[in-house]
Parts: C-alpha cells; sequence; structure tokens
C-alpha cells in the first residue's frame, strides 16, 4: 500500500472514531453520570443513613428490656384484687344471672332455664368483632 493511501486511512478512522460515541453510550448505559453529577457521593450518603437508622435500631432494641424494667419501677403493675372484692363479683355475677334466667323466661316462656353462663375470652370477642367489620363494610352507608 502507497503510504499516502496508509495515512489517508488512518486519519479517516481516527476521525470516525473521534466523531463516534463512546461504546457504553451506543447502548444508552454511561458511568460518566456517577463521577461527574454527584451520584456516587448520593449513593453513599444514601447507604450513610440507612445505616446509621440501622444501627439506632438494634440499639434500642438491646436496651428495650432495661427501659421495660426502669418503666416498670416507675408505674408498678396493679395488684390483685382484694377477697372482699372477689366476693363482690361473685354477688354482682348471681344477679347478672337471675337477670338472664328473667329475660329467658319472658322471651322463650316457662319452662326454659338458663344452664350455663361464661364470660367471653378475647378470642372469642375477636370472632364477634370480625363480623360487625365486615358487616359495616360490606355496604356503603348513604
Amino acid at each position: 500500500a502507497h503510504p499516502a493511501v496508509v495515512i489517508t486511512m488512518y486519519l479517516f478512522l481516527a476521525a470516525a472514531a473521534a466523531a463516534a460515541p463512546p461504546a457504553e453510550e451506543s447502548f444508552g448505559f454511561s458511568l460518566e453520570p456517577l463521577w461527574h453529577d454527584k451520584g456516587l457521593p448520593l449513593a453513599i450518603m444514601g447507604m450513610t443513613v440507612v445505616f446509621i437508622a440501622l444501627v439506632a435500631i438494634s440499639v434500642f432494641i438491646s436496651q428495650l428490656p432495661r427501659l421495660m424494667s426502669w418503666i416498670d419501677g416507675v408505674a408498678p403493675q396493679a395488684k390483685p384484687a382484694s377477697v372482699a372484692k372477689l366476693a363482690a363479683k361473685k354477688e354482682d355475677d348471681a344477679e347478672m344471672i337471675a337477670v338472664i334466667a328473667a329475660a329467658v323466661e319472658v322471651a322463650l316462656g316457662p319452662g326454659h332455664r338458663v344452664i350455663h353462663t361464661q364470660q367471653l375470652t378475647p378470642r372469642e370477642l375477636a370472632w364477634s368483632q370480625q363480623g360487625r367489620w365486615q358487616h359495616q363494610t360490606s355496604h356503603k352507608p348513604r
């Protein structure tokens, strides 16, 4: 090949390489903004904030037993009810059973009686609360 042709081809290839976008930008992806548009410092700052929050949460959780014992010292637990209060409660329960038995007799007629009563547990109350919630959310109020 003639030296002038080789030099001309070299200059042509150099000009084409300078005019063409870099290989990274040809696919629409470039790491240049990370270095020049404060992307990397922003990412480091975000990670630092997340790690500081995680450390604060772990310190709070590790100190929670100490905090709870301090709260128990400031506000002690309620004392159990006395025997006199329990006896009064049993009398109130007996009166409530008498009222329920009277209501059953009035509503259903003579010959019916109350065989068993008990207080509802929180689990049993949860069922009725769930039923009320479903009923109240099943329609739009007018």
